[in-house]
């Protein structure tokens, strides 16, 4: 897989995990009243217990974990010097780590927009979908086409798996219409 897109994807899936695992660390009870289905109102205050609270905390720094994980067996960050390690710098759990995380962030996303639907509509799960469906989808392209050695032709800068069904390429064609070409039979 690409290098580049990689570790582009691994921090960025750090940032969104890191977005929804400080609230939950620093204020616990208020992500809970917020998300509840009293939706934390002044005239029906949200009693969050201390379970609630462990559970919350104990999310957020599971999803930093993960995120932290996705970064390091991703090869974003070098974990050896340029000196020992290999000419190759993909690492070999690339695309494991793409996958499992693709599945983790649809997950999310399908939960969270079960919940939006089912809950009547709070934003906070309509933000959660949104943002996991995201990153589910950027770890899909990944996972589809960064793995891929382009094989291009240095010539003329086209791929060279190319073909020209279902249309032909006539410009190609016009410029050996001119050159008289030499085939099996005549030699």
């Amino acid at each position: 897989m690409g290098n580049d897109s990689i570790s582009t994807y691994a921090f960025a899936s750090l940032g969104w995990l890191s977005l929804q695992a400080v609230p939950l660390i620093v204020w616990p009870t208020f992500i809970s009243s917020m998300l509840t289905e009293n939706g934390g109102h002044a005239h029906a205050p949200a009693v969050v217990n201390v379970v609630e609270t462990y559970f919350a905390r104990y999310l957020g720094f599971s999803q930093l974990a993960i995120g932290l994980l996705i970064v390091t067996l991703s090869g974003a960050l070098p974990l050896t010097s340029k000196v020992t390690s290999p000419n190759d710098p993909n690492s070999p759990y690339a695309n494991a780590v793409v996958l499992i995380s693709m599945f983790y962030h649809t997950i999310g996303a399908a939960y969270g927009y079960s919940r939006y639907t089912s809950s009547g509509g709070h934003v906070g799960y309509l933000l959660g979908f949104t943002g996991s469906a995201i990153m589910s989808a950027y770890a899909l392209w990944l996972f589809m086409f960064a793995g891929e050695q382009a094989k291009v032709n240095a010539a003329t800068g086209a791929d060279k798996r190319t073909s020209n069904f279902p249309f032909k390429n006539a410009e190609a064609e016009k410029r050996f219409d001119d050159k008289k070409r030499v085939t099996r039979k005549e030699i």
